[in-house]
C-alpha cells in the first residue's frame, strides 16, 4: 500500500467511475443548451457621444472656460441621459404614447462613460435590430434638444441681464448730460477749467507711461512734472464751477465708455442666442447590428463545458472519498504499523438536520445541543456505546502497561473527525468506571468543550500555563454542568459524573505556541496525576496546528489519533503519525470513529446489528 497518492492513482479513480463522470457531463451539457435556448434573442445597437462647448462658447459674455468642468460635466450629463425627461421626450420621438410604455423605455438603454475618454456610450437593447438603433437615435436626439433648451435659455438670460444694465447706463448717461447742460446755462463764463483739466489727466497719463522706463529724476519726467504743476496752479485759481463742470464731465465719459461696452456686449449676445449649438456631437451613429449579444452560445457553451468537467470531477472523488480505501482494520494497522484501539460506532444525534448536514453536506460540527444529545451521558440505553469505549480504555491501558496515573492526548490529523466527541464520551466513561477523570480543553485555537457543557471558558489552561490562575480554582465540577445546562435528571442518573472535572481552554491568547512550549508542564502534570487517575487533553488537529505535538511532547504518556473513516486521505493520516513521533512522543494507536457496518468490508459484518442499532438511538 502506498503512502502517498501518485498521478496513477488520481487516473484510476477517474477511469474507474468514469461513466458517472460522463453522466454528469452529458447532463450539465444538455442543462446549458436547454437554458441557452429558452433565453431570448437580445440585440445591441450602440453610439458614442461628445460632449464639449463649441469655439463660440468661449466668446459669448457670460461664459467663461475656465467655469466648464470637463469630468464633472460628463458626469452629470450620464444621469441627464438617464432621467425621465429624456426618456419620455425620446418615447414620443419613437410614437409612444405617454405611460407604461414610455416609462419602461428607460430600461431599454444605458449611458456609460468610456475608459480613458470623455465619450459616452449610450446602448439599446431590444429583440428587433434596428429598433435598437431607433431607440439610440431617439435618445441622443431628445438629449440633444434637451441640452440646446437649456443652453439657450442661459444665453437669453445673459442677454437680459445685458440689456438691463444697458437701460441703467443710458439712464444715468441722459441724467449727467442734462446736469451739464443746465450747469452751462447757469454759469456762461466756465469752461477752461475742463480744458486744464483734461490737460492735466493728459499729462498724468503721459507721466505714468514715462515712470515705467525711467526713474522720477530723468529730464523728461522732471520737464513733465513742471507742466503738472504749472496746470495745477493754474487749475487752483479757476472758480469752483469749473471744477463742478469739470466732475460732470469726467461722470460723463466715464458713461459713455460704459455704454459703448455693453452696447457690444449685448449685440454679442444677440448674435450668440442666434448661434447657439447644442455641446453635444455625434462621434458615431448607431446602427443595426445582426449579431444578437444574447445568448453567447459559444460562451454558454464553454462555460458549461467546464463547469461540467468540474462538478464530474469532483463527483468522482467525493464518491471515492465515500468509498474508503483503507477498508478492514487489518490494512490500518498495516498501512500505519499502529494498532487499532477501539472502533467507536456512528451514534446519529436527535436532531436529523444535523445528521444531514454533517453526512451529506460536510458541515464541521454538530450545533451545541446535538452536540450534546450524542454525548454518552444523555443516551437512553447507552450501556452498548460506554462498552465500546471502556474497550477502548483497555486497550490503551494495555498498551501503556502501567497501574499509575495516566495522561493522553487525543488528536486527529484533520478537522471533524470527532476527536472531541471522542475525547468527552472517553472521559465520561472512565468516571462512569469509577476512575477520577480530567478532561482537560487544550484547543486553544477553537475551544468546544465550554459550549458541549455550558461552562464558561475561562479562567481555564491557559491561564494555568500562564501562572494567572491555580489549576484548583480553574477546574470544574458536576454541578457546575447542571448549571450550564445539561438535563440534572439524565445527569444524576449516570454513574460516576462526581468522577468527572473539566479544566476548559481559557482565555486565548495571542501566542498560543509560546505559552505552551514554555510553561512548566513537569510539576502540573505531578500535581495533577496526584489527583487524578485519568487526564484527558482534547487537542487540535496535527496537520493544522502543532500545539498537539508540544502538548504529546511535554504532558502526555501517550498519544490517541481520532480517525473517520473516508474523512481525510491515508497519506495525510500517516503524517500526522510521523509528526507525533517525531517529537518523540508515543504514538498508541488509532480510534475508528463513527463506524458504519458497509464501511469495514464483509468480514465484520456481525458488528452490523449492533452498529445499526446504536445509530438509531
Amino acid at each position: 500500500m502506498n503512502s502517498e497518492l501518485t498521478l496513477y492513482d488520481y487516473w484510476r479513480i477517474i477511469n474507474r467511475r468514469k461513466w458517472t463522470a460522463l453522466f454528469i457531463f452529458a447532463v450539465t451539457m444538455v442543462s446549458t443548451l436547454f437554458y441557452t435556448r429558452m433565453q431570448p434573442t437580445v440585440y445591441r445597437s450602440q453610439a458614442l457621444i461628445k460632449i464639449k462647448p463649441p469655439s463660440s462658447y468661449y466668446k459669448m459674455p457670460g461664459s467663461d472656460v475656465q467655469d466648464f468642468d470637463q469630468w464633472g460635466t460628463v458626469a452629470t450629463e450620464l444621469k441627464v441621459i438617464a432621467s425621465s425627461e429624456i426618456s419620455e421626450r425620446a418615447a414620443v420621438k419613437l410614437g409612444i404614447s405617454p405611460g407604461a410604455k414610455a416609462a419602461s423605455l428607460a430600461g431599454a438603454y444605458k449611458a456609460e462613460l468610456l475608459a480613458d475618454s470623455n465619450l459616452i456610450s449610450i446602448s439599446a437593447f431590444d429583440a428587433d435590430p434596428a429598433r435598437a438603433a431607433d431607440i439610440v437615435s431617439a435618445v441622443i436626439d431628445a438629449y440633444a434638444d434637451f441640452d440646446l433648451e437649456q443652453k439657450t435659455r442661459q444665453a437669453r438670460k445673459t442677454m437680459e441681464d445685458i440689456s438691463g444694465r444697458k437701460n441703467e447706463v443710458e439712464d444715468s448717461l441722459r441724467s449727467y448730460e442734462r446736469q451739464k447742460q443746465n450747469f452751462v446755462e447757469n454759469n456762461p463764463k466756465t469752461g477752461l477749467g475742463d480744458i486744464l483739466a483734461n490737460q492735466l489727466s493728459d499729462l498724468e497719463a503721459r507721466k505714468k507711461e514715462l515712470l515705467e522706463k525711467y526713474t522720477s529724476n530723468h529730464p523728461d519726467v522732471v520737464s513733465l512734472q513742471r507742466r503738472i504743476d504749472a496746470a495745477e496752479a493754474k487749475l487752483e485759481k479757476i472758480p469752483a464751477q469749473e471744477v463742478a463742470l469739470s466732475r460732470i464731465s469726467r461722470e460723463m465719459r466715464m458713461q459713455e465708455e460704459l455704454y459703448t461696452t455693453l452696447n457690444k456686449q449685448y449685440e454679442e449676445a444677440k448674435l450668440g442666442v442666434s448661434s447657439m449649438v447644442s455641446f453635444v456631437s455625434v462621434v458615431n451613429r448607431p446602427v443595426p447590428e445582426r449579431t444578437p449579444i444574447s445568448p453567447n452560445v459559444q460562451l454558454n457553451m464553454t462555460m458549461g463545458a467546464t463547469l461540467g468537467l468540474f462538478i464530474a470531477i469532483v463527483a468522482v472523488f467525493l464518491l471515492e472519498n465515500l468509498d474508503v480505501s483503507i477498508s478492514t482494520i487489518e490494512d490500518i494497522e498495516a498501512f500505519m504499523k499502529l494498532p487499532v484501539l477501539g472502533i467507536i460506532p456512528n451514534i446519529l444525534s436527535e436532531k436529523p438536520m444535523d445528521n444531514w448536514l454533517t453526512q451529506f453536506m460536510k458541515k464541521e460540527r454538530y450545533s451545541v445541543d446535538a452536540f450534546r444529545s450524542v454525548l454518552i451521558v444523555n443516551r437512553r440505553y447507552a450501556s452498548s456505546v460506554i462498552e465500546s469505549y471502556h474497550s477502548l480504555r483497555t486497550n490503551i491501558m494495555s498498551n501503556l502497561n502501567t497501574k499509575e496515573a495516566v495522561s493522553l492526548v487525543f488528536s486527529s490529523a484533520g478537522a471533524a473527525e470527532g476527536k472531541t466527541l471522542t475525547a468527552v464520551n472517553f472521559s465520561l466513561a472512565c468516571a462512569h468506571s469509577g476512575l477520577k477523570t480530567l478532561l482537560v480543553d487544550a484547543d486553544l485555537r477553537r475551544p468546544a468543550v465550554n459550549q458541549i457543557f455550558g461552562t464558561k471558558k475561562s479562567p481555564g489552561l491557559s491561564d494555568v500555563l500562564a501562572g494567572k490562575e491555580d489549576w484548583r480554582d480553574a477546574m470544574l465540577e458536576s454541578a457546575d454542568f447542571i448549571m450550564g445546562g445539561l438535563d440534572f435528571d439524565q445527569l444524576m442518573r449516570f454513574p460516576g459524573i462526581e468522577n468527572l472535572k473539566i479544566l476548559n481552554s481559557g482565555t486565548q491568547p495571542d501566542n498560543v505556541i509560546d505559552i505552551l512550549d514554555s510553561a512548566n508542564w513537569t510539576e502540573l502534570m505531578e500535581e495533577l496525576k496526584g489527583e487524578f487517575d485519568m487526564i484527558v487533553f482534547d487537542s487540535p488537529p496535527v496537520l493544522l496546528f502543532v500545539d498537539s505535538v508540544v502538548i504529546s511532547k511535554h504532558a502526555a504518556d501517550g498519544v490517541v489519533l481520532v480517525y473517520k473513516a473516508g474523512k481525510i486521505a491515508r497519506g495525510a493520516l500517516k503524517r500526522a503519525k510521523e509528526q507525533i513521533t517525531g517529537v518523540n512522543a508515543r504514538m498508541l494507536g488509532v480510534v475508528l470513529n463513527g463506524v458504519r457496518a458497509s464501511e469495514m468490508g464483509p468480514q465484520y459484518g456481525y458488528y452490523y446489528n449492533d452498529y445499526k442499532k446504536y445509530a438509531n438511538r
